[in-house]
C-alpha cells in the first residue's frame, strides 16, 4: 500500500488557503529539481588553481618559520 504525501494530501484539502498554499509548494518543489538535474558536479581539474595556491602558500610560510 503506497502511503500518501502530506504534500500531495493537503493538495486536494477542502480549505482553499492551505490547498493554494501546498500547490505553490509542490510547484516550487517540481521547479527546484528540475533546475538541479542540470546541475554539473565540481572536478578535480575545476579546483586545481586553489589548491596550487594553497601548496604555494604553504612553502612560503614554511619556509618563514624555519
Amino acid at each position: 500500500m503506497k502511503k500518501e504525501s502530506m504534500i500531495e494530501k493537503n493538495m486536494t484539502s477542502t480549505d482553499e488557503f492551505v490547498r493554494t498554499l501546498y500547490t505553490d509548494l509542490h510547484d516550487r518543489i517540481q521547479h527546484y529539481e528540475k533546475e538541479e538535474a542540470g546541475a554539473e558536479k565540481m572536478r578535480k581539474v575545476d579546483c586545481l588553481p586553489e589548491i596550487a595556491l594553497i601548496g604555494i602558500i604553504s612553502v612560503f610560510l614554511l619556509s618563514v618559520i624555519f
